[in-house]
């Protein structure tokens, strides 16, 4: 039977000022199986979410995949269709980014701005991909959608000790 590779659960970890941080343990096997074997995490800035959406080179590829095919279709249609427009949003803002063994990594500081993460990282598995959030910056939106992430977000810090 094929292993099924998902990202779940969450997960607080931090990040010091070089934006050195280390990809909590329960994302690492994901990451590593939906990229091929190799140790790189794919994270980019979900403008949407006010958050950074992680995942492996697999699914950056089929996200690829789907954007060639709505060009394809767009050019069956004789419709014209700008990448900078659909992808530019999308992926300006992508990284590959190799990690090491105990999943350490250096975030790029333009995600580190974008997502507005200070020192306390808060990870949440969403099935195909991974959200991470500066605790702060989540805690403050005022977005219902975010309940769950904010409870969780705002439990590990308790526990923690932090403030929440």
């Amino acid at each position: 039977m094929a292993e099924i590779s998902a990202f779940l659960g969450s997960a607080l970890t931090t990040i010091d000022p070089k934006g050195r941080m280390a990809i909590p343990a329960n994302f690492r096997n994901p990451l590593i199986h939906g990229s091929k074997g190799e140790s790189i995490a794919v994270l980019s800035f979900n403008a949407d979410g006010q958050c950074l959406q992680g995942c492996g080179t697999a699914r950056l590829d089929s996200l690829l995949a789907q954007m060639q095919h709505r060009e394809d279709l767009a050019s069956e249609q004789g419709s014209e269709f700008r990448t900078e427009l659909f992808g530019g949003p999308r992926f300006n803002t992508t990284f590959r980014i190799t990690f090491d063994g105990s999943g350490r990594l250096i975030l790029p500081k333009l995600l580190v701005a974008m997502a507005r993460i200070d020192k306390h990282v808060f990870f949440s598995g969403n099935g195909t991909d991974f959200s991470v959030w500066g605790v702060e910056h989540l805690l403050s939106l005022d977005d219902t959608r975010l309940a769950s992430q904010q409870y969780v977000a705002r439990f590990m810090m308790d526990e923690l000790g932090g403030k929440a």
